[in-house]
């Protein structure tokens, strides 16, 4: 609901553009300002709704940190600061080594470049292959690689268990009809 004052200067807008002539009329206000003041306590005013992914901030990611298991970290930067309180820029780098770490569904070591925070969450995920498919860092390089190898190899596993489902089923059947028949004779 607009207060009064608001009205009143809609009203002081209308007049002052019907006073310039027909300009006033492809005015966008123009529509609004004409309308008598309980239409304009009434008005609703058109809102612009804002989705959540247009106000996501897409975080800048070192060429460093696309490459390997990061888990988030990347590069930091910050201030050293002396017994004198003068302050000189410097980086925080993230704690980085290559290491082998194994997948249970490939059967293999795979090599890494990875942080203390990433190893730190492997273990609390259960493993390699529960924390590639569960992490929302996976996202591109070496992580997206083995992710998408384990998944693939994930889906031949289940296509295979599933074969071997029907066939067990079938084979029954065949050894049902075979008793029976055996009865029969």
């Amino acid at each position: 609901m607009l207060s009064s004052s608001i009205v009143h200067g809609f009203r002081r807008l209308a007049v002052s553009q019907a006073s310039r002539g027909a300009a006033a009329l492809h005015h966008p206000t123009a529509a609004v300002c004409s309308a008598p003041a309980s239409a304009l306590h009434d008005a609703v005013l058109p809102t612009t709704r804002i989705t959540d992914q247009q106000h996501q901030q897409v975080r800048y990611r070192s060429n460093r940190s696309r490459r390997g298991l990061y888990n988030g970290k990347d590069i930091r930067s910050g201030n050293n600061v002396s017994f004198s309180m003068k302050t000189t820029k410097r980086t925080f780098k993230p704690n980085v080594f290559k290491k082998r770490v194994y997948s249970e569904t490939l059967d293999e070591m795979v090599r890494f470049h990875l942080t203390t925070s990433a190893l730190r969450s492997i273990d609390k995920a259960g493993g390699l292959d529960n924390y590639l498919l569960t992490s929302k860092y996976v996202v591109e390089g070496e992580g997206l690689a083995v992710k998408q190898r384990v998944l693939k190899k994930m889906a031949r596993d289940a296509k295979k268990k599933k074969e071997q489902a029907e066939g067990e089923s079938a084979g029954e059947d065949e050894g049902k009809k075979s008793i029976s028949a055996s009865e029969g004779v």
